[in-house]
């Protein structure tokens, strides 16, 4: 078989967690990664699929720039220039409202607006990213969250296809909700009450612990 190497890059929240706990690693022979780094192996004669949201350059995040997003695009072609690459985005909307709840529980609480204004604007034009990724790789398959949605099976079957395996056994289920509106607005109260970092973090801690967060549980698996 010869060496393939397949990179999710986001975008975040968009069924990122579903694919990285349910589809991805059931790929058989698979060398399946979640952190793309200079650390990251990549083992011959096998399928070397590396997934990581953060490779789209944190879009969510209120101190981050467009710009980091194209700096990691470059690098990460000087080191894969031969790679197979997925990205999956989402109507731009409804990704702003939910990029903004991961922000509020990430880090700080802020309104919807305020952060609508505050957020890289060019971090909305996945039609730039789009075409920027397929200058540097000839192989760049786009997917849509909502076809997700819609059609898990068909979605799943399509993306196997691209990767070049059969689809394998998958549990459809959702993997991670969002935060409800009315979490938003105890956030909210909450950090108006207690404004310090200090005091956000073990609330962000227990948020992540109580909705099964995989960070949070992959943590405590490694602390086992």
């Amino acid at each position: 078989m010869d060496t393939k190497i397949i990179i999710h890059i986001g975008l975040h929240k968009t069924g990122t967690t579903f694919l990285q706990q349910e589809v991805f690693p059931k790929i058989p022979n698979i060398n399946y990664q979640t952190k793309v780094d200079l650390t990251t192996k990549v083992e011959e004669g096998k399928i070397n699929l590396f997934s990581d949201e953060n490779l789209d350059g944190g879009s969510y995040r209120l101190f981050n720039t467009v710009e980091q997003r194209y700096n990691i695009m470059e690098n990460l072609h000087k080191l894969y220039p031969n790679a197979k690459i997925i990205l999956c985005i989402r109507d731009k909307d409804s990704w702003l409202k939910s990029a903004y709840k991961q922000y509020i529980v990430a880090y700080k609480s802020c309104s919807f607006e305020e952060y609508k204004q505050r957020i890289d604007k060019g971090f909305l034009d996945f039609d730039e990213y789009i075409k920027r990724l397929n200058k540097l790789w000839t192989n760049v398959y786009v997917c849509e969250f909502i076809d997700l949605k819609r059609s898990p099976v068909k979605f799943v079957n399509e993306l196997c296809d691209f990767i070049g395996v059969r689809n394998p056994l998958v549990f459809y289920k959702t993997v991670y909700k969002g935060i409800t509106d009315g979490q938003v607005k105890f956030i909210r109260l909450y950090d108006k009450l207690l404004p310090s970092k200090i005091f956000h973090l073990p609330l962000a801690f227990a948020i992540k612990f109580i909705r099964k967060d995989s960070t949070i549980t992959n943590w405590l698996g490694r602390k086992e």
